[in-house]
């Protein structure tokens, strides 16, 4: 079983800033999620964890391992997505214009090609042991993709993952699982999040 959380909060998050793959360190909000949600995670019998080597993922994972004595291991494919040029602005910043044009051509941003973040989050999903209760800590983007993936594999759709960027909203610390490739993804009961679309 793959458990997933979405990493704690940071400052940019309450700013409502894109972070993309710019290295923002956990708030301290976002530490106590961390800490408040291994009392759920205590109870899966996990038995290692992986994640983004950004910071506040890695130190949501570090936080998590700590207290549950149980090793964290690093993987760059479980970055953010990477936004380009757009990282550092605020949501309200871009226009529908602009927006549109990004989502239609993410590399005249010199953000990464939807194409290529999917084929990384896909190889990394590939690449796990669903035998083994493993916990993965990354990002919301990166949730996103995962979700496009199970419902779509080879068949990806650039517009698929922009309407789950529009429609999905993880909360920070959120507990999501997936039980094999052939499954969709869940929630943990009595984790909080948005609008989790239900798997084709």
């Amino acid at each position: 079983m793959l458990y997933l959380i979405r990493h704690g909060q940071t400052d940019w998050n309450l700013m409502n800033k894109i972070q993309g793959q710019y290295d923002v360190p956990l708030n301290d909000t976002g530490r106590g999620q961390a800490i408040n949600v291994t009392d759920k995670l205590s109870r899966l019998n996990l038995e290692y964890i992986i994640s983004s080597d950004l910071s506040r993922a890695s130190e949501t994972a570090q936080i998590i391992g700590n207290k549950l004595n149980i090793r964290v291991d690093y993987d760059a494919r479980l970055r953010e997505y990477d936004f380009g040029i757009l990282t550092g602005m605020t949501r309200n910043m871009l226009d529908p214009n602009s927006e549109q044009a990004f989502f239609t051509n993410p590399t005249h941003f010199n953000a990464e090609s939807f194409e290529d973040a999917f084929v990384r989050v896909g190889k990394f999903l590939e690449s796990v042991d669903y035998n083994k209760n493993i916990l993965v800590v990354t990002h919301g983007g990166v949730i996103n993709f995962i979700l496009c993936y199970l419902e779509n594999r080879d068949n990806f759709q650039p517009y698929m993952y922009y309407q789950k960027c529009l429609h999905t909203k993880i909360n920070n610390s959120a507990i999501l699982r997936i039980k094999n490739l052939e499954s969709g993804m869940s929630i943990l009961k009595n984790t909080h999040f948005f609008a989790l679309p239900k798997s084709k």
